[in-house]
């Protein structure tokens, strides 16, 4: 009796131990494209920039580097995304984007690594 009341323990246990590291669904960014650029060294990647709110600026007129300064004023944050991902999201500057991470990257802005992009319309 007391080898199976262990062992339900043990099953309980490890049962509710998988289930906290399967949960990546916590950290979410929601943001707006405001660069895309498509870096070939080896695989072809792209590098998507993106930023909470783009509300009272012309990103049109800026460039790429004023585009990177305001993400690290404003919590922007860049994603890497391989060929196969970039065409089926269909990503282009100005759609809203959420991405849902389960780690960020040490840089300015930082670099999420994805779990899952969710595109919503302009």
């Amino acid at each position: 009796m007391k080898r199976v009341l262990i062992l339900i323990l043990l099953v309980v246990t490890l049962g509710a131990c998988s289930q906290q590291e399967n949960d990546t669904s916590g950290e979410r960014h929601e943001g707006i494209i405001v660069d895309i650029e498509k870096n070939t060294f080896g695989e072809i990647m792209y590098i998507v920039l993106s930023l909470p709110s783009v509300e009272d600026i012309d990103i049109s007129s800026k460039t790429r580097e004023e585009l990177i300064d305001l993400a690290q004023e404003n919590d922007g944050v860049f994603y890497h995304l391989n060929q196969k991902e970039y065409e089926e999201l269909d990503l282009e500057i100005g759609k809203r984007i959420v991405g849902y991470y389960s780690s960020v990257g040490e840089s300015d802005p930082p670099v999420l690594f994805t779990d899952k992009i969710e595109v919503f319309s302009q």
